[in-house]
Formats: C-alpha cells, structure tokens, sequence
C-alpha cells in the first residue's frame, strides 16, 4: 500500500494542478513533477504494474495494450510520450481536453511500474494489419467516407478528422467503428464543456415554438448550443429557447457498414486507416 505521505502529497499536487488549469496561461509556472522512472525495474515491478494497470487502464487502453476508447499503448512509440518520464507525466496531470484524467491517487511506486508496463507493452511486436492498406484507401473512396470525414486535409469535417486515427485508434476499435458505429464514442469534451460528454452522439434538441433539429452537438457555452445536422448545417440555439435536449446515446449519424461491405473490403478499410498516422 502506498505511504500516507505519499498518496497526500500528491494529492495536494492535484488540487494545485487544478488551481493552474483555472488560472491564467500567464501564471502557470508550476507544474507537478512526478517520480523518475525505476532505473531497471524488475519482474516483481512490472508484475505490480501490470495489476494497477488492468484496474485503471485497461478499461480504455485494452488488456494487452492494443487500444479501445482510448489509444493503442503496445506501440513502440506513443504519441504523447516520448519515454517512461512522459508516461508518468500523464499519469500525474491527465491530458487536458481529452478523457485521459490525473490518477493522484496512485503512489509514486505505482505510477512508476505502470509505466515500467506500459513500456514493455511496447516492445511487443506490432499489430498486424488484416488486409491491403492500399486497397483499403479505394474503399475508402467508394465508400464515401469523404463526405464526412477529413484526410490530411481533403474531406468534411461532419465526422471526426482521420488524418492520425492510426495512431489513436487499434483495428479492433476502427472495425468496431465501421460495424457498429453508435457502440462506442471517444470521450472528449467540446470547446467550454462543463460536463464530461462523449463526442459525436447525436443530440435531438426540441424548441420551445416546436422547432426540432438532429445533429451533432458542435459547441456549447453557458447561454447557446450550437448543433450540426449530417448535411453539414448548422444551428445556433439559446438555452433559454429550448423546451427539452435528448442525448441518443448509443446511436450513430455515421451509418453502418455491415452488409454494405464485404469481410475482405472491411479488412482493407481498417488497414488504410491504421496508415493515417499524421505527420510524424
């Protein structure tokens, strides 16, 4: 069990952490630091490790590092860690603006072996792609997938920008994705979210003059909420305005692909999309 200075000392970390995140970018000068990472971890670390993780990372990252709602971590290089420091620099102050929270509740031994394990997850081999990535990208094409979603640079902006997906996203998840579209939504909070809401769910928003619109939520303030309809258009609405906001979870505007594409056709799509990687 972690020492009970320990856990209260970052605890405090914590609460100055949000302190900072309130005040001004101009006065953010502190930063909580978190332990150095175990020098040579042993057998018995990364067995500890691998027990905290199945608890708190599992859930989003997969049992074995291959991704869910949140990033593939058996890669051999993270997108937002370069080493096991910056692993536990994530582990201690999250990542703003996505679901990835702060576990201040971890002892500085624990976050240490977790990124002790997750560093050895990325030393497994690399996922296989299950298809052809350049027949994929035709696929793609046929599909229509443009219409919604954006490629560096060329598409709409409907749907979520795919330009890195391979990087945020294992097979797994991208096939579940094209299966079953409304299953599972990133958590990821739109520009002044006062409450942690998943993205890309539809919202059916009802006025109180018995105007009705389905869209995306785009943004959100205190006083309006701006949604997109699947054509692309968008409403701007007062709260004050409003008779009643039904958020349709586990539904999609992204249709299903079951039927419409074959298993090799599947295979290839995710394929591509495990290639968009961005600029690296």
């Amino acid at each position: 069990m972690p020492a009970i200075s320990a856990v209260r000392c970052r605890r405090v970390r914590a609460i100055a952490g949000a302190m900072l995140l309130a005040a001004p970018a101009s006065l953010v000068v502190l930063r909580a630091q978190g332990p150095a990472p175990l020098a040579a971890p042993s057998s018995a670390d990364l067995a500890s490790g691998a027990k905290v993780y199945e608890v708190y990372c599992a859930r989003c990252h997969g049992l074995d590092g291959s991704g869910g709602s949140g990033p593939p971590l058996a890669r051999a290089r993270l997108r937002r860690a370069a080493d096991e420091a910056g692993v536990i620099a994530i582990l201690t102050d999250g990542v703003p603006g996505t679901a990835m929270q702060a576990f201040w509740s971890l002892s500085e031994l624990e976050l240490q072996q977790v990124a002790a394990h997750v560093r050895a997850l990325g030393r497994r081999p690399a996922e296989a792609m299950p298809g052809d990535p350049e027949r994929g990208r035709a696929v793609y094409g046929r599909a229509g997938c443009a219409t919604c979603h954006l490629i560096d640079g060329e598409g709409a902006t409907i749907g979520p920008d795919l330009s890195d997906v391979g990087l945020v996203r294992g097979a797994a998840f991208l096939r579940e994705s094209l299966l079953d579209p409304g299953r599972a939504h990133p958590v990821r909070a739109v520009p002044y979210e006062p409450y942690e809401a998943a993205a890309y769910v539809p919202v059916r928003i009802r006025t109180r003059a018995g105007v009705e619109v389905t869209g995306l939520r785009a943004n959100e303030d205190s006083f309006t909420v701006q949604v997109r309809e699947a054509t692309g258009r968008l409403h701007s609405f007062l709260k004050a305005d409003l008779g009643s906001v039904v958020v349709e979870t586990g539904t999609s505007i992204m249709p299903s692909y079951r039927g419409q594409l074959d298993e090799a056709q599947l295979n290839d799509l995710v394929s591509y999309l495990m290639t968009r990687r961005g600029r690296q």
